[in-house]
């Protein structure tokens, strides 16, 4: 009744992985097949399916997730069963399949007790790498299977999902195959290679085999009361597939194929042939390809500075996806040169803050060449005003000497970025190799000039527009006694 209808959809359904990501394109039959792979357990009374969405609303209605698989399940058995409020499928074997959004905190609370054995994420690159770790952490069961993920996306350049991707599936940049720059659409040769990833930190980490990961990573992991390391290394896939790989599909629409290749350059990138880093070449301020990336040097470094940008804000229910506090060092190099030696960001509480700008910069003082000046953020008005001076006062106390960046009413944070990004585009800009540069990179090439959104933030952009203006100026900080400070 239920097969797959092409070689990828097959690679889709058949995947040992713990984790498979599946689709890069439109038209590939990408909800419609992770819905037919729960089919494989729902004879198991101990099978508990999860169907995520980002939000509940977009599984109900004609074309959702919820709608789609009632027909197709109650077609597979006419005895299933359905409720709409909660959204559950019902199987005679005892099997359910529930569906339910994963928007902010009261959306993972809600499966926090809950055991799930296979989760398949809809438009997986609408959630937050955060989120998707949180369902991996609900997966175990008691039924006879190995818990598993899958996710179902198209292209996203500013997803997690494209650095997960890109460090083996993905074409690399500039890459050209027949006079075409192919770079970020899908390697078909790598397609559904098992590869193997921990979760160090907060960072994935990846390998090609799990004895890899086991070697390198063993020793941040506890030993079990045998002795035995915990290290457990999971496998990975991915399968692209574009609507070529749904032949069901292009025989009910013949010239969708053709609609698609009539789309503009990006758009066209991004649903026909599935390159995850096709972007709107006049969407943005500023290009990678711009900056030099290079190892850690020697050129000696006129001025050092790092800029803050102080947000003190947890996710929350209500505000699931604040913004970082974040910073960023550069430099001004003797070469005439702007280096780029580190950025970084995080979401913790203002007490957190204080600490981690004074670890920071204990850190930049170990590893620069020369002093590196620390500025934070003065608000204009008198309540942000107040709690700038007691940041002040209490880095003061830790040995740290800061100074203030005054925001200007008079100009927006896009005519603040401008000047560094002209810069950066005459080729005077070089970032110091790191394993932030692509989130770096990914948050200056999505910046539009529009205000911050849940998914496309602007705080590292304002550091490098800060960083930039102070090195562009004379004035710097004075040297401080640090031990004076602390009386």
């Amino acid at each position: 009744m239920f097969k797959p209808a092409s070689k990828k959809q097959e690679m889709f359904i058949q995947s040992q992985a713990f984790l498979t990501v599946f689709g890069g394109a439109a038209g590939s039959g990408k909800t419609f097949l992770s819905l037919m792979r729960f089919l494989y357990w729902v004879e198991d009374p101990n099978f508990i399916g999860y169907v995520f969405r980002k939000n509940a609303t977009d599984l109900k209605g004609g074309g959702g997730a919820f709608r789609e698989a009632v027909r197709m399940f109650k077609m597979y058995d006419s005895r299933v069963k359905y409720t709409k409020q909660p959204m559950c499928i019902y199987f005679p074997s005892g099997a359910t399949i529930n569906f339910t959004g994963l928007d902010g905190e009261s959306g993972m609370n809600a499966i926090q007790g809950i055991q799930i054995s296979a989760a398949m994420l809809d438009e997986a690159t609408h959630f937050s790498e955060e989120e998707v770790m949180w369902i991996i952490s609900r997966l175990r069961t008691t039924a006879n299977m190995s818990p598993c993920l899958w996710l179902t996306c198209n292209p996203d350049p500013s997803s997690f999902l494209c650095k997960w991707l890109e460090s083996f599936y993905l074409h690399t940049r500039g890459t050209v195959l027949d006079g075409v720059d192919i770079g970020g659409r899908p390697n078909k040769e790598k397609d559904g290679i098992i590869r193997y990833y921990l979760r160090v930190g907060n960072e994935m980490v990846w390998g090609d085999t799990e004895k890899e990961l086991i070697d390198k990573y063993s020793h941040s992991y506890p030993k079990d009361s045998d002795g035995n390391t915990t290290c457990k290394p999971r496998t990975f896939s991915f399968i692209s597939a574009t609507c070529l790989d749904n032949p069901p599909l292009l025989a009910a629409n013949p010239d969708y194929i053709s609609s698609l290749a009539s789309l503009p350059r990006v758009t066209k990138e991004r649903l026909l042939e599935g390159n995850w880093y096709a972007r709107e070449e006049n969407s943005g301020y500023f290009k990678r390809e711009w900056c030099e990336v290079v190892d850690r040097c020697e050129v000696p470094i006129k001025r050092n500075v790092r800029c803050w940008d102080i947000a003190s804000t947890k996710p929350t229910e209500a505000n699931p996806h604040p913004d970082y506090t974040s910073s960023v060092q550069m430099g001004k190099g003797e070469d005439g040169y702007i280096y780029i030696f580190d950025a970084r960001r995080n979401r913790i509480s203002i007490l957190d803050v204080i600490d981690w700008i004074a670890d920071t910069a204990i850190e930049d003082q170990t590893y620069a060449s020369t002093r590196v000046e620390t500025y934070i953020p003065k608000d204009p008005n008198a309540q942000a005003k107040y709690a700038t001076q007691q940041w002040i006062m209490n880095l003061a106390g830790k040995g740290i000497p800061v100074r203030v960046i005054k925001a200007s009413p008079h100009k927006s944070k896009l005519d603040k970025f401008l000047p560094f990004a002209a810069v950066a585009e005459a080729g005077m800009v070089k970032v110091v190799r790191g394993e932030w540069n692509e989130m770096f990179f990914n948050e200056l090439e999505s910046y539009t000039g529009g205000r911050s959104t849940s998914y496309l933030k602007d705080d590292l952009v304002d550091n490098a527009s800060d960083g930039f203006a102070k090195l562009a100026t004379n004035k710097e900080l004075p040297n401080f006694n640090g031990a004076l400070l602390r009386l």
